[in-house]
């Protein structure tokens, strides 16, 4: 009996050993799992640019950056209207909601700066980050306005022209190969072809009135430049908005002649282009970032590009047709992480991504050589119209009074301040509610006045904006840089 036992004892003892024996593997896979790292959220920067976003290829070039950079980086579209771009974005930094990296508006630089808004880039850009760019683009981005630091640099540009209907030229009797020079030859034109057009809707010239700043600000302050006028006189330092009579005037007896598109107070960009798109207007002035919008459009006539015509004769020649920067790119101070919102910045700035916004018609580029590159989408012809010429410049900033001396100009509601009410008397001397002369001198000594409570308070440093030897024809011209840092030491003694 004790022999079974001790059998049957150990006949079990084997069996249980063979069966852990068996079985280890699975139950130590089972209880021993091997970790599994986790992934690593990518650093999202948040992005806002006045133009671009809707087009296909920049929206492909943003998704393959976030699927290919190796320092797993997320660039996050922010969907800001254009068309109250710079008040959101105004309302976003004011709250401490603003993107990572986002377009500035020109006008709103210094005020951007001198809120502490913007990061120094100085830190992270070499001499070969820098160089890339023009003399006068980087002149620009460190002028002593921006407190001797680098917020930004200016990558393309924008031109302005006049646009005409070949066809609508033709019908009118006129010459489809010579455009307008003069304010004389505008009113001409406009009123043949507002005649040639009577009872079909066709009208000489069109204001898009409703969008004021691309409108006004362009074909009005831009385009009288090359007849050497502008708002703001360098040499003195003193506003003059008389300077602005005969263009005001123009449309004024344009409007009473019938050959202005009706509504230009109310009429919105994109509509005037989609009506000269259609041949319903025969001139009117567009810049080089309208274009994409036109070409979308598909005008069905044939239609010209040419410089804007001048006050009269005499005048032709007397000042370089003034070219704007696009809406430079700057980064976030407040950024969460500065240095990949820089990567973001160099990104945008980079040659592979601004030959993608040239070839879609969308900029014009002012590094690497991008402009002598061929334009390869069909139907871009006239684009290279709109390319820069040796009778164009840059011009030095003029001041944002009222952004410099009021703090509480970038606020939750937006105002009528910078620009805003010098584009609403236009409107209403347009619209008849006042006398040419009498509004234009209204506004210059209000300005004026601005300008003299800020030159009291100690941000702002009035010689900076003060040229002695400004000329018109070259209006970056080292020597006039070299007599307002001397006339500002004297001030200063």
């Amino acid at each position: 009996m004790k022999r079974l036992l001790f059998s049957i004892t150990g006949l079990a003892l084997c069996g249980f050993i063979v069966y852990a024996i068996a079985y280890s593997g699975p139950l130590l896979v089972e209880f021993n799992p091997e970790p599994v790292p986790e992934a690593v959220p990518p650093v999202q920067v948040r992005i806002a640019l006045y133009d671009w976003t809707e087009n296909l290829e920049v929206k492909n070039a943003i998704r393959l950056y976030n699927q290919s950079n190796p320092d797993h980086i997320e660039i996050v579209l922010m969907n800001l209207s254009t068309d109250a771009y710079d008040d959101t974005l105004n309302m976003l930094m004011t709250s401490g909601q603003g993107p990572d990296v986002f377009s500035v508006d020109n006008s709103w630089l210094a005020t951007y700066v001198n809120k502490g808004y913007l990061a120094d880039l100085n830190p992270y850009l070499d001499s070969g980050d820098l160089n890339r760019f023009p003399q006068w683009a980087r002149d620009y981005a460190r002028s002593s306005l921006f407190k001797g630091g680098v917020y930004f640099m200016p990558s393309s540009i924008e031109t302005v022209r006049l646009i005409y209907n070949k066809q609508l030229f033709r019908n009118a009797g006129l010459n489809a190969d010579q455009p307008p020079v003069t304010f004389t030859e505008l009113k001409q034109a406009a009123a043949g072809i507002s005649q040639a057009g009577a009872g079909v809707n066709k009208y000489g010239f069109a204001l898009a009135g409703g969008d004021s700043q691309d409108s006004l600000q362009t074909g009005l302050e831009m385009s009288n430049t090359y007849s050497g006028v502008y708002l703001y006189n360098y040499r003195t330092g003193r506003y003059n908005l008389s300077v602005y009579a005969p263009w005001l005037q123009l449309l004024l007896e344009m409007k009473a002649a019938g050959s202005l598109y009706p509504g230009e107070t109310l009429l919105k960009r994109n509509a005037a282009l989609r009506q000269f798109a259609d041949g319903n207007i025969g001139m009117m002035y567009a810049t080089s970032k309208d274009y994409v919008k036109l070409q979308e459009y598909m005008p069905k006539d044939d239609w010209g590009v040419a410089l804007p015509p001048v006050t009269s004769l005499q005048r032709k020649g007397s000042g370089a047709l003034m070219m704007i920067p696009h809406s430079p790119l700057a980064v976030n101070s407040s950024a969460p992480d500065r240095e990949a919102a820089v990567k973001v910045w160099k990104f945008l700035q980079s040659e592979d991504f601004l030959a993608i916004l040239f070839q879609q018609a969308l900029a014009l580029p002012v590094v690497d050589g991008i402009t002598d590159l061929p334009v390869q989408i069909p139907g871009l012809g006239h684009f290279k119209d709109f390319y820069p010429t040796a009778e164009e410049s840059i011009y030095p900033l003029i001041p944002q009074i009222m952004d410099q001396y009021d703090p509480n100009t970038v606020s939750v509601e937006p105002r009528d301040s910078g620009d805003r009410p010098r584009m609403q008397l236009y409107l209403q001397i347009l619209s008849g509610g006042i006398s040419v002369d009498e509004g234009l001198r209204a506004e210059s000594a209000r300005l004026n006045q601005m300008l003299d409570i800020a030159a009291t308070g100690y941000s702002f440093k009035y010689n900076e904006y003060i040229y002695p030897d400004f000329d018109p024809n070259f209006p970056l011209r080292e020597e006039s840089l070299e007599s307002r840092l001397s006339a500002g030491q004297e001030q200063e003694k």
